[in-house]
């Protein structure tokens, strides 16, 4: 029996092993990474429709805080500042997804969108001005101050254009 030929055998049959482990395990890490941003979508929509949800809620201190934000009550003043706190929570979760590779760049778009309509609304830029700085992390308050830099979206306008659209299509 040669010994020499043997060793080798288990060392190719080994090396044979070992490719075959690596290649299970990539095509594993794979799958886990696709479930894992499956994951992050889902928990992602489903944030977003809640908030959609708790906006309906707030729709009145939304419009005024739109038209007449001096006539905000204390208590849609607080109303909007839980929303767009929680809201903003939500924001800073999916850029933190996004930095980890959870999130595609088309959804963080999206999120980005989201936080231009929003502080489109001169009452939630000053909220952003007050509470922002204090409340957020470092990255995410540079995001949405460069979100803000690119330009705001003035949500008056997004609201009268909408509302002429009803107008004209109830006539």
């Amino acid at each position: 029996m040669n010994w020499e030929a043997i060793g080798a055998v288990g060392e190719v049959a080994g090396a044979i092993g070992v490719i075959a482990t690596l290649l299970y395990l990539s095509v594993q890490i794979r799958q886990n990474t696709r479930a894992m941003r499956g994951a992050t979508q889902d928990a992602i929509t489903e944030r977003k429709q809640y908030e959609l949800r708790w906006s309906s809620d707030i729709a009145s201190a939304w419009r005024r805080s739109l038209t007449e934000p001096e006539e905000l009550t204390e208590q849609e003043s607080w109303q909007m500042i839980e929303w767009l706190t929680a809201a903003f929570i939500a924001r800073q979760n999916e850029y933190f997804q996004f930095k980890q590779g959870l999130l595609d760049e088309e959804s963080w778009d999206a999120s980005e969108r989201i936080i231009r309509m929003t502080l489109g609304n001169p009452w939630s830029r000053n909220w952003w001005r007050e509470w922002g700085p204090q409340a957020f992390t470092k990255p995410f308050i540079a995001v949405v101050n460069r979100v803000l830099s690119e330009g705001e979206t003035d949500y008056v306008s997004i609201l009268e254009r909408v509302e002429s659209s009803r107008d004209e299509h109830s006539v």
